[in-house]
């Protein structure tokens, strides 16, 4: 039977809990990934599932989340082949959500896992579900065809295209609209448009594009 929103916390930065306890809603499954436990923990959330061979889970948050969670997820076939964050995206597949939001997803010392993650919005993207990652500034999807967003005048929208073309990319509701263009992989010409009411729409003909939409309020440039 299918589920409602998932939200999956990975071990990547998560600094203003405040920010999360108000994203969360009654009802939303909560997965944490290895080391997001922590945050999950700090929340005071009580986990659907724990995905990991908790090599960064501090032991003694360990033993108490092995007490407390109905489902510790782990492949040892699979552990050198997926990373947990992959191995949870597949798991929460799995359970049909409505949608997933994934946090703690970027940050951190490692910019080969911020940039993997960022790659693993295609699976719930072929799965047909809607699926992001969010932080307290940013909001990132994968379009490959149409998508609808909504926020604030002034906020910043950056289309990046991550195949060697994007064609036939339409907008509504930005500051410099765009009308059936092409973006190109490595290029700037998506980067730092900005929102002119508090909706926007953009369409692709082909391609692939990482959409990433940053409040007006942050002091990310």
């Amino acid at each position: 039977m299918p589920c409602g929103r998932i939200l999956l916390f990975a071990n990547g930065d998560c600094k203003d809990l405040n920010f999360y306890r108000q994203l969360h809603r009654s009802g939303d499954r909560i997965i944490s990934v290895d080391g997001g436990s922590r945050y999950v923990a700090a929340l005071g959330l009580k986990p659907f599932a724990v995905v990991g061979d908790a090599d960064s889970i501090d032991p003694q948050l360990r033993e108490k989340m092995e007490r407390s969670t109905r489902r510790w997820i782990r492949n040892p076939a699979v552990d050198q082949e997926q990373s947990d964050l992959e191995m949870a995206l597949r798991y929460a597949l799995s359970l049909r959500p409505s949608e997933l939001i994934i946090c703690g997803a970027l940050g951190g010392a490692r910019v080969d896992h911020t940039l993997i993650n960022l790659h693993l919005l295609a699976l719930p993207l072929r799965a047909g579900v809607p699926a992001a990652i969010i932080d307290e500034h940013q909001t990132l999807r994968l379009l490959d065809r149409e998508l609808a967003l909504t926020g604030e005048a002034g906020d910043y929208l950056s289309l990046l295209s991550l195949t060697p073309e994007t064609t036939g990319v339409t907008t509504e509701g930005l500051k410099y609209p765009l009308h059936g263009e092409t973006l190109y992989f490595a290029s700037t010409r998506g980067l730092s448009n900005e929102l002119s009411s508090g909706s926007a729409r953009i369409t692709a003909a082909e391609g692939l594009l990482l959409v990433i939409h940053t409040t007006s309020s942050s002091d990310i440039r």
